[in-house]
């Protein structure tokens, strides 16, 4: 019976070390939360998963990557004079080819 904790405490903390690997913590972060896994799984795997929880939310609603502002800019038509949004390879409007090489 003691051996099916162990076994499930390393489980537990070589799983959390991958996770956070994959989430982008620090190896000495990830060596720490693998530990407190081990040691006390029923405390730290909750609190772990909250706040990596918690962590996501956060980062999917205060995105830190180059966005793409050219897509809301309007640009005015060569041929017709209607104005366009985006990037497109012919003019909505009068159809003639907008990039030339």
């Amino acid at each position: 019976m003691h051996i099916l904790w162990l076994i499930m405490g390393l489980l537990g903390a070589i799983w959390v070390f991958w996770d956070t690997r994959k989430q982008g913590y620090t190896r000495e972060s990830s060596v720490r939360w693998a530990i407190g896994t081990f040691l006390v799984p029923a405390a730290v795997i909750p609190f772990y998963l909250m706040q990596s929880t918690l962590r996501n939310k956060f980062r999917r609603s205060h995105p830190t990557g180059p966005r793409d502002v050219t897509s809301n800019i309007s640009l005015k038509c060569p041929w017709c004079g209607e104005f366009y949004q985006g990037n497109p390879e012919h003019c909505p409007h009068c159809k003639k080819e907008l990039k030339q090489d």
